[in-house]
């Protein structure tokens, strides 16, 4: 069954003068990413490919959680900086694989669980939209292939938020 696992990237800094894309994780998201590789390890013994944003905080946030993760293929996707849910969705729809992580950015990362979530009246559901803070991650499962993949047709399996 096609799994997706959605990744926000762990916590950043805001150093004076480094432009946002270039933004580096703070002590806490150095301590969170770890956690997160762990935690997704537990759920997804092994991930087919990864898509990750070519922002420092995303590129550090998988630098530090690849070690818990058992991936095949991990690909860096400039297009996920600062994307919307839909431009992750098209995305998505062009993989060809049966796990997939998406290591990315707020709002995009929130807004596509949101949506692609069939069932909104799950507690897991209701604590994802109380608040999907940094190193936290969603996993959605669907029986259909990602290119097939909808708008309220996914299952939300859990979602977890990591803390070092």
């Amino acid at each position: 069954m096609p799994t997706l696992a959605l990744l926000r990237h762990a916590k950043s800094a805001y150093p004076a003068g480094v432009a946002d894309h270039d933004r580096p994780l703070n002590a806490r998201g150095r301590r969170d990413a770890p956690v997160a590789g762990r935690l997704l390890a537990q759920l997804l013994p092994t991930v087919e490919q990864a898509l990750i944003s070519t922002a420092t905080r995303a590129q550090q946030t998988w630098d530090l959680a690849r070690p818990g993760v058992d991936v095949a293929q991990a690909k860096d996707v400039p297009e996920l900086y600062l994307a919307s849910a839909d431009a992750m969705l098209r995305r998505i729809r062009a993989v060809d694989a049966d796990t997939l992580l998406l290591v990315a950015h707020n709002p995009g990362i929130e807004v596509l669980a949101e949506r692609l979530s069939r069932d909104t009246q799950t507690p897991t559901y209701r604590r994802m939209m109380t608040k999907f803070p940094t190193a936290a991650f969603a996993v959605l499962r669907d029986d259909r292939p990602f290119s097939q993949w909808g708008y309220g047709s996914s299952d939300l399996v859990t979602f977890e938020v990591a803390r070092g």
